[in-house]
């Protein structure tokens, strides 16, 4: 039986379908007016914005709402507009030898209507951005909003409201997910975890409609001997805390060499204590999203000290489970059998790996699920040099932790259990675009004419000419 929740969406579905087919490629000035009307629709919604992002969270600081969630997407939309026309030109390519003097080009089509599933850790951004980049190749889309940030959501409901007929916001738990994940989409884009992630493209596949998987994992730390460690403990710190750590790219464990580790330990919680004086207590600390990640979060603690896990934090009594807050705690003597090692955290735990060198952080990288971050600090170029050539991941900082989501010129995305497909920049662009080659002959195609004949002779120069 067909609940209201399934038949509304199908009716969406079906009715951006028709609003496509009426205007199959539209053009870049159509384009360029509703995602000007997304941009002003955002701005002017930016103080609801902060205080539904504070409501869902229990805390949330304005910096956390307008730098990492607000800015991002305002910056992403003036990128994606300043460049939708050259992006819309088709590309010409060498057509070769075989087919001179045939023109060959590749034109970017927009694929139809195209659904795309947001998370709750940043909600704007990770919902907005996506559609914007889907719009701009000239798609209608369906957007699922998560169901754990429901006045986040009220807000973008109503940015949307005057984009109807481009982009269609959705509601709802786990079951209108799955029925989501299952419409015959042009392309499913989303953001969440890797378990979720594997259902989303299970249900795709029913379909033949190609994914593109935002997820996660554990991205690794590698401070070597030769690091500032004031750096280091600088970016961890700065990692760790925005957004309470709950960034698909949040630095999840270091490894570090064992004659540093002591003085990083030291400075790392240092540095914690000079901006959060008062711990998680601090009026600029952002909550756990839910009791339920608090739970979680708590559990991990709890298995690994009851392991021999050893815990440091600089403010005793670091927490409020009231409000669902949990400071930064740096976990020493951590071992493979603990929980805390096999899932991703995404909040306040730093698991700290000492290691005997180079070798040894590589080798324990390269037996894991290759993951959606890497970051390496290290003033020595071999070393760094030997990370980049010897490791694999979806994006990598040096010296610099989180920040390379940022760089909007550049793509972003996973690789293996972390992710596939990428976007930001053009490759957003074509990533919700159909590439389609095209080759324009001249009216007397001899070519066509000569191989048709199927003439022995012609064998000959074509052999001479390719065949060696």
């Amino acid at each position: 039986m067909i609940t209201e929740p399934q038949l509304q969406l199908e009716q969406e579905f079906l009715r951006l379908q028709s609003l496509f087919q009426k205007d199959t490629h539209p053009s870049v000035e159509l384009r360029l007016e509703k995602l000007s009307m997304l941009k002003q629709a955002l701005l002017r919604h930016k103080t609801d914005l902060v205080d539904a992002a504070a409501k869902d969270f229990g805390q949330r600081s304005s910096f956390d709402t307008e730098f990492a969630d607000i800015l991002p997407t305002v910056t992403q939309l003036n990128h994606i507009v300043s460049r939708l026309s050259k992006w819309m030109k088709p590309k010409r390519r060498p057509a070769g030898l075989m087919l001179f003097p045939t023109k060959v080009s590749v034109e970017y089509k927009p694929k139809g209507v195209v659904g795309v599933i947001s998370p709750w850790n940043y909600p704007i951004q990770l919902a907005l951005l996506p559609v914007a980049t889907a719009i701009a190749a000239g798609n209608r889309v369906m957007l699922k909003l998560s169901e754990f940030t429901p006045a986040v959501n009220q807000v973008l409901k109503r940015i949307l409201i005057d984009l109807s007929d481009w982009c269609v916001a959705i509601e709802g738990e786990a079951a209108v997910a799955s029925q989501f994940s299952s419409l015959p989409f042009a392309h499913l884009f989303f953001t969440g975890s890797t378990p979720v992630g594997k259902k989303v493209m299970q249900a795709a596949a029913a379909n033949l409609t190609p994914v593109t998987l935002e997820l996660g994992g554990k991205s690794p730390v590698i401070v070597t001997r030769n690091a500032c460690l004031d750096t280091a403990a600088t970016s961890l710190v700065f990692g760790k805390t925005t957004n309470a750590g709950q960034i698909c790219v949040s630095p999840d464990y270091v490894l570090v060499e064992s004659d540093v580790a002591h003085d990083l330990r030291k400075k790392i919680l240092a540095v914690y204590k000079q901006h959060f004086s008062k711990g998680c207590k601090d009026t600029s600390f952002t909550s756990i999203i839910n009791v339920r990640q608090y739970e979680r979060l708590t559990e991990l603690l709890s298995d690994a000290k009851n392991h021999g896990a050893q815990v440091d934090s600089s403010i005793e009594s670091d927490w409020q489970e009231s409000e669902h807050k949990l400071g930064l705690h740096l976990l020493s003597g951590v071992t493979d059998d603990m929980k805390v090692m096999q899932e991703e955290i995404f909040e306040y735990l730093l698991p700290i790996v000492e290691v005997e060198n180079l070798e040894q952080a590589i080798s324990y990288i390269r037996r894991r699920p290759d993951p959606l971050a890497l970051y390496l600090f290290s003033e020595n170029e071999s070393e760094i040099k030997r990370i980049r050539r010897e490791t694999l991941s979806g994006g990598m900082g040096i010296n610099e932790c989180v920040l390379h989501v940022a760089a909007e010129y550049a793509p972003f995305g996973g690789v293996g259990h972390s992710g596939m497909g990428q976007y930001h920049d053009f490759d957003g662009f074509e990533t919700f675009s159909h590439k389609r080659t095209v080759i324009e002959s001249h009216r007397m195609n001899w070519r066509t004419i000569l191989l048709l004949s199927r003439k022995a002779w012609f064998l000959k120069p074509i052999n001479w000419l390719f065949m060696r």
